[in-house]
């Protein structure tokens, strides 16, 4: 028997989906898997990414004790990951929060007209071509685009009210980070201590003298370097974020 960590490193995206899923269904239906600790350096995600990883582990915690033990960075999605803890620990260095929803895309028409290009756009649907980077969106279609992610702000800032029991939630949910110190005023994490603080209170309340394993997936060089770049150059920019 023994308790599981799981690094939550980068970018929250359809790939780390891919590649812990498996461990979390793992950890859900082991027995002698007796908890998991998430360990957290990450600045977040997309949003459908996000929230995937998090209904599979406030399943598991239902069955075991679930902590996370947030390194560098806890803030946006990656924090709403680490509300599915009973007990959020983080080091004295750490930012945490960032309760929020930002999209970021790109609009490069002017830089096309400039070129002496003019791109031909063939569609079906009034809004079909609503966030495209070849025209600036409308005033009606970015109403529609912030109503979209009032929703999933909402559904962010529920969660983090309910799961840490903050009753004025409009203060911190305003997008901002926070230190350490300052989140555990606000409620936002329980302890300020390191991964071993996190493990050693996770073993008082377990009650029984078991190790501890890593089920981080390991991916290839190949793997890990495709990964990185497309996290670098691409979704952090074009997707729909937590931020």
């Amino acid at each position: 028997m023994y308790i599981a960590t799981l690094n939550i490193n980068g970018t929250i995206n359809q790939n780390m989906v891919s590649r812990i899923m498996p461990v979390l269904d793992y950890v859900y239906n082991k027995n002698k898997v007796r908890g998991l600790i998430l360990i957290i350096n990450s600045g977040g995600g997309d949003a459908n990414s996000t929230e995937i990883i998090y209904n599979k582990l406030r399943k598991i915690a239902e069955k075991k004790p679930v902590y996370s033990s947030i390194l560098g960075t806890g803030a946006s999605g990656a924090y709403w990951l680490a509300c599915a803890s009973e007990k959020i620990f983080a080091m004295p260095t750490s930012i945490v929060g960032s309760i929020g929803v930002i999209s970021i895309s790109a609009d490069v028409s002017e830089f096309l007209s400039a070129a002496g290009i003019r791109p031909r756009i063939t569609k079906i649907g009034k809004y079909k071509d609503m966030n495209s980077p070849f025209r600036p969106m409308t005033d009606e279609e970015q109403n529609i685009y912030y109503e979209i992610m009032q929703d999933v702000f909402k559904r962010f800032r529920d969660e983090v009210k309910s799961r840490r029991n903050i009753k004025n939630i409009d203060d911190v949910a305003t997008g901002l980070v926070f230190s350490s110190s300052r989140a555990k005023e606000l409620s936002l994490i329980d302890e300020i201590g390191d991964t071993e603080a996190c493990i050693n209170d996770m073993k008082n309340r377990i009650k029984s003298g078991i190790g501890i394993k890593d089920l981080t997936p390991r991916g290839g060089i190949i793997s890990r370097f495709i990964s990185m770049s497309t996290d670098s150059f691409f979704s952090e920019f074009f997707k729909n974020r937590i931020s």
